[in-house]
């Protein structure tokens, strides 16, 4: 036995790696999907949340296994707090030193001041030098009425003065700072270790100083009126605060009044009864319940067996499992895609991540209808399809519902607000069609809430707040979705019925081009995105995906498009020179030269499938059956043996998915149909029958999802198609008798050179 070529081996173990790795990758997005939802799930036994005031309590007599705290309610503990920082007074103390460093500062400036003063006043810079170390600015004016002063002797009495005043203020209290930054009319003022409650009118600040000192300056008889300026400034400008704010107290008498609001208003002992059977859920009882469920979170981890533990990986497990098998079974293609799977798992993480966030803040109020499922909903389904959205509605309801402590009435409110959002963009045409679903939204939400509501007899108070946030929610799902929606088909390059649409226009520069370069090949393609989209839509197909696909299909024929006979202008083909193998060596090229203008041209991947898928592996068999023919012309035996069929087969992939599939169907029929001379409904839908056979027989539809039903509709609509488009017209009779025949077109003439051969010879286009 030959040894195995080296390279094939290879190949076959790169693709063996590469498909380990991405089972690891899909392996590892389960399991990391289910840590962290199960990390969210709460601990230990839960009460039902549906324990609300005025509901009825249907479960078993709650008996407390342990002895506990009834906390308060958290708005009336908040309420106290806030009282309690409001009643501390803010703490002040009097600076016996305030005095003393006045009578400093005010010494030091007359100093400085009697310096400047005996200077002569010619001796300019020896004054500026004495100056600089006055604090006080006076104008030219006081420095004149200075001088006089100051040489009448005057200048004690103005000191004297300054500091009378001064100490008049520092006695009656100066604060340090403003009276409209306390929020209290009255302050602590300690002295020493007393400490008396004063209003803090009976002290001055820097606004209240400044308005009182201009007013004792003028009531001072013993100060000549052109000093009372240079007084104000030199008063104003060295006085300190006198009642100094204590941070530090302040902080202390503020945390002593809050930890003296109780917590709590009572005790359960252990084994008693916290709520009994068909009780009506009272404040107190609501209190109760939920202190109970904060012991037990309090008591820590201990309470979490390992079989508990174990019980809640397999509660999320079991869901996302039954999403996976969904996928499986009826989703293959989501499947094969690690990326696919990852978003799945990203838009079911951060519904989990929102629900136990809204869980964890312990609100009362219902914000658990805050939880956007919706949606997720919408993501999926436009991302995907409708059926992909419903079931992965139906598992998210679930893990809320398990991660707000298997809430009932949440599951069937986001399930049926799921459903419907679902039901409101299957069919999606425009991006802004997203906020349709906002009535839909909330209509779910609204007919779980009133008929649960209803059951349970819960008051209508609580009824139309849990409406209200639902109302929220469906206001937010649709903003969250359409704000989400371009960001992660740029991120996970996916391709939604949206970007298709967008590419239905006939505005793309790549098909601009194509109209330009390739006129015939725009006429077929514009005929075949009839064909396609009339095929895909009566097997219920992404009809959408097929129109597109049909226009960019043979887009690579730009880069030769005389090669390809409906772009051919004269009765001579630029084949007749060429030799078969060349030949089909320059048709097969418009397949890559295709996929390179398309990614060039940022083309979806789903779109560039239909390049190469269209054709699969079929077989150019003019050209082969023209090799066939000259070789056997060349009476050498050999030349026939050295033609090979795998030669004039395209590359392929074969059709991989029912629109692909759809695409070759409608390539082939579309392509020799035109060879019909005169094309009845008979001959058209016997042509389509011999085609699709061809292709069947041939196994170009065996990778593909197409039933036989789904051929025989899709033959139906293709015949539909053919006979409006090749009807048989009119005959008119002629005005005056023709004098000349006209001559056949040179397309008809290449089609009745061909004969028969030209049902299968299309793969020359």
């Amino acid at each position: 036995m030959a040894d195995e070529h080296p390279l094939p081996a290879l190949g076959r173990r790169l693709r063996g790696l590469h498909l380990a790795r991405s089972d690891a990758a899909k392996l590892g997005i389960a399991l990391g999907l289910t840590i962290l939802l199960g990390l969210m799930f709460p601990r230990g036994e839960q009460i039902e949340v549906d324990a609300r005031v005025g509901a009825i309590w249907a479960q078993r007599d709650l008996i407390a296994p342990f002895s506990f705290p009834i906390n308060r309610d958290e708005l009336e503990y908040a309420q106290d707090v806030a009282e309690a920082r409001r009643s501390v007074y803010p703490v002040f103390e009097r600076d016996s030193t305030a005095s003393v460093e006045y009578h400093a500062t005010i010494a030091r400036a007359f100093f400085h001041l009697d310096s400047a003063l005996s200077i002569p006043p010619s001796d300019t810079l020896a004054f500026i030098a004495a100056v600089s170390g006055l604090d006080v600015r006076f104008t030219g004016q006081e420095w004149r009425d200075l001088r006089t002063s100051y040489v009448r002797g005057r200048l004690a009495a103005l000191e004297s003065t300054v500091v009378g005043i001064g100490y008049e203020f520092l006695q009656a209290g100066i604060i340090d700072r403003p009276k409209t930054q306390l929020e209290s009319n009255d302050i602590a003022l300690r002295r020493g270790k007393t400490e008396e409650i004063v209003p803090v009118a009976r002290f001055l600040d820097r606004s209240d100083l400044a308005e009182r000192l201009d007013g004792r300056l003028d009531d001072e008889a013993r100060l000549a009126a052109t000093l009372r300026g240079p007084a104000y400034k030199i008063i104003i400008t060295n006085i300190l605060p006198s009642v100094v704010f204590n941070e530090r107290a302040t902080a202390l008498a503020t945390t002593a009044a809050v930890d003296a609001v109780p917590r709590t208003t009572g005790f359960v002992q252990e084994n008693e009864r916290i709520v009994s059977e068909h009780d009506r859920i009272t404040p107190e009882i609501k209190l109760k319940l939920d202190s109970y469920n904060r012991a037990r979170a309090d008591r820590g981890p201990s309470n979490d067996t390992p079989l508990q533990l174990l019980g809640t990986a397999m509660h999320v497990a079991l869901l996302i499992a039954l999403y996976g098998i969904y996928l499986f079974l009826f989703r293959k293609r989501i499947v094969g895609r690690t990326r696919k799977l990852a978003l799945i798992a990203l838009i079911m993480l951060l519904v989990g991540t929102a629900a136990w966030a809204l869980r964890m803040l312990h609100i009362s109020a219902p914000v658990e209808y805050l939880i956007v499922v919706p949606a997720a909903s919408m993501l999926l389904t436009i991302f995907f399809d409708s059926r992909v959205g419903f079931y992965g509605t139906v598992i998210l309801s679930f893990i809320v519902a398990g991660i707000w402590g298997n809430d009932y009435a949440l599951a069937v409110a986001s399930l049926v607000a799921g459903a419907l959002s679902v039901y409101t963009v299957r069919d999606m045409k425009n991006r802004t069609q997203i906020f349709h679903s906002l009535g839909f939204i909330f209509l779910g939400y609204g007919l779980a809430i009133v008929a649960l509501g209803l059951a349970r007899s819960e008051p209508l108070g609580l009824l139309l707040q849990q409406l209200a946030f639902a109302a929220a929610n469906a206001i937010i799902s649709p903003v969250l979705t359409y704000g989400l929606l371009i960001f992660i088909e740029k991120t996970f390059r996916l391709t939604t019925d949206l970007t298709l649409l967008e590419l239905v226009q006939f505005n793309h520069p790549l098909l601009r081009l194509l109209a330009e370069k390739a006129p015939g090949t725009y006429h077929h393609s514009m005929t075949m995105a009839s064909l396609a989209e009339a095929g895909a839509a009566a097997i219920g197909a992404n009809a959408t995906l097929a129109r597109v696909g049909a226009y960019f299909h043979d887009v690579g024929k730009i880069i030769k498009p005389t090669y390809f006979a409906e772009n051919q202008k004269t009765s001579r083909s630029r084949h007749d020179k060429l030799a078969p193998r060349m030949s089909s060596l320059i048709i097969a090229a418009h397949v890559k030269d295709g996929i390179a203008l398309a990614r060039e041209y940022k083309l979806p991947e789903e779109v560039v499938e239909f390049i190469p898928m269209h054709h699969g592996t079929t077989r150019m068999d003019f050209f082969y059956s023209k090799a066939l023919e000259m070789a056997r012309q060349s009476e050498d035996e050999t030349k026939i043996d050295e033609i090979k069929e795998q030669d004039y087969r395209y590359a392929g992939p074969k059709p991989q998915t029912r629109e692909t599939g759809i695409m070759m169907l409608a390539d082939a029929i579309e392509a020799a149909v035109r060879t019909i001379e005169e094309p009845t409904p008979q001959r058209i839908t016997d042509l389509v029958d011999d085609v699709v056979k061809r292709r069947v027989e041939q196994g170009e539809l065996d990778e593909c999802p197409l039933t036989l039903q789904d051929i025989t509709k899709t033959k139906e609509a293709f015949v539909n198609v053919l006979v409006g488009i090749y009807h048989t017209r009119v005959k008119y009779p002629e005005v005056e008798p023709r004098r000349r025949t006209r001559r056949a077109s040179p397309s008809a003439q290449r089609r009745d050179e061909q004969g028969d051969i030209s049902i299968v010879a299309p793969e020359q286009e």
